[in-house]
């Protein structure tokens, strides 16, 4: 039987044939719109099992749209929403009243709307339970409780414009603000309606029905939500390669961000907005020189994970537009023209500035890999850069200790909430993981500091800076020692989560 408990207010569509999925369609008309249904089958079809209809939700994030806009229109607008939750297994009838043994294959939710025109809100979903999506990305733990279970899900938020509170912009905001509420408890709960809100004083005109938002207006939510906002223009970072690879280094630092587009299949478009949050790479090709001395890990990618409003979650943006891979996006990351990146306050020392930095360090003549170390001097360099905080830097080293015990003094050291990282490594050990070495920088540092670094640590040598020193002399350096016995081990893994 296709369609279990129909009657109830928890009826159960188990996906046995094809056209089972006209079922789900038929029991969650008319709020699921025909186009959003295709959507659906197309992203879950071949993982999904199983999906319980959960009739009569109140919806939060529907609840505020409708409070301040809904329920002022003449057309009667429904104040509740359907919730889908999908599994990868076949529920029997009265499976429902046991769902704690079915959390390993509870995929996630999707809520329905009754706005007409796009239907689907508030979503969920696992992407390593969804058949073809590789990469790594932000994730983070989110909780369902039906039917008085509480079942989990590690995903990334989702939501579709809905073309009248909310267009793309104000749905991007909205993913990456929920992306932090729930990751962290600092940052309250915003919902859709209030974020169309947050642009009163700096609005052109009337903020709903909404046209829409600039790069501008979006800083200005930012800062509102508790951000301290960073924008970069295409425009302005006119080197080859450099404004792709800093959006490379921010979402390797575990940072979602806003891309601005204003092209589409190479020609110009209405602009259109989606969030940055993974990547993935191919770890066989052999990534071009960034600088004359290093090549950047970005030189792997094949492509960024991202969210489109007007499509379903965990879309690939190809680097060219290649078009060869499923749930790809239409669009290609040499058609972002800006992005937006969600800052922490004190963070001070942008990633172009670290990438600079970290030339001039491995170049220079008294620390550079020619003078301290020879193991490094002549081979072909990889380099990554992220930001992260110290505290899970630590912890993240004492769990995967470094040669000569390094994370001891680590753990020791004095540092910001913030630093950034640039790992290093070879092209033949990076594919496999490994790395040689890392400079850590004080992410509170100006860009003009003459030592902005806190540490440089080779394979052979290691340097410990003094950042409270005023003096611009050597004897800043509180340690300076030879290393013995160069051994690869571990990169940093905390930023993004695997998804395979």
């Amino acid at each position: 039987m296709t369609v279990l408990n129909e009657t109830s207010l928890y009826p159960v569509v188990v996906f046995g044939k094809p056209e089972d999925w006209a079922e789900l369609l038929r029991l969650c008309s008319p709020f699921l719109v025909p186009a959003d249904w295709v959507k659906l089958k197309e992203l879950l079809a071949s993982s999904a099992k199983s999906v319980i209809v959960e009739r009569e939700y109140i919806d939060k994030d529907y609840r505020d749209t409708y409070s301040g806009f809904y329920s002022k229109k003449f057309a009667e607008y429904p104040s509740r929403t359907i919730r889908l939750h999908f599994f990868g297994t076949a529920l029997k009838a009265e499976d429902i009243w046991e769902l704690e043994n079915f959390e390993q294959d509870y995929i996630g939710y999707c809520v329905v709307r009754p706005t007409r025109v796009t239907s689907i809100g508030r979503t969920i979903l696992d992407p390593a339970k969804i058949e073809g999506l590789p990469g790594t990305m932000c994730l983070t733990e989110f909780k369902a409780h039906l039917l008085g279970t509480e079942l989990s899900v590690k995903g990334f938020p989702h939501i579709s414009q809905d073309t009248d509170v909310t267009i793309c912009a104000h749905a991007a905001c909205w993913m990456i603000f929920r992306y932090y509420s729930e990751r962290y408890p600092n940052y309250r709960e915003t919902y859709p309606f209030q974020i169309t809100q947050m642009t009163t004083d700096i609005s052109t005109g009337r903020l709903i029905p909404s046209r829409g938002l600039n790069v501008g207006q979006i800083s200005q939510i930012f800062s509102d939500f508790g951000f301290y906002p960073e924008i970069y223009s295409r425009d302005k970072f006119t080197q080859p390669g450099l404004f792709d690879r800093l959006l490379y280094y921010y979402v390797e630092s575990g940072l979602p961000v806003v891309c601005g587009l204003a092209t589409k299949f190479g020609v110009p478009c209405m602009p259109h907005a989606l969030v940055t949050f993974g990547h993935i790479s191919d770890y066989q090709i052999q990534p071009p020189p960034a600088n004359p001395i290093f090549r950047s890990s970005y030189g792997y990618l094949k492509g960024f994970v991202v969210n489109n409003d007007n499509h379903m979650p965990y879309q690939v943006m190809s680097l060219s537009r290649d078009g060869s891979r499923k749930h790809r996006s239409e669009y290609g990351a040499v058609d972002v023209a800006v992005f937006v990146v969600p800052m922490y306050e004190k963070i001070y020392l942008a990633a172009e500035h670290v990438e600079r930095s970290a030339q001039e360090i491995l170049l220079d003549r008294d620390i550079g890999i020619d003078a301290l170390s020879p193991s490094l001097s002549g081979q072909d360099l990889i380099a990554r850069i992220f930001l992260t905080s110290s505290k899970s830097y630590k912890k993240v080293r004492k769990a995967t200790p470094l040669p000569h015990s390094i994370e001891r003094l680590y753990a020791q050291l004095p540092m910001p909430k913030f630093i950034w990282i640039c790992e290093l490594s070879t092209t033949a050990l990076y594919p496999q993981g490994q790395i040689l070495g890392e400079l850590i920088w004080d992410a509170t540092a100006s860009q003009y500091d003459q030592f902005p670094f806190i540490v440089v640590h080779y394979p052979d040598y290691i340097i410990v800076n003094n950042r409270d020193a005023m003096t611009a002399a050597k004897d800043r350096f509180v340690i300076m020692k030879k290393l013995d016995e160069p051994r690869p081990y571990e990169l940093y893994r905390n930023n993004l989560k695997e998804c395979q």
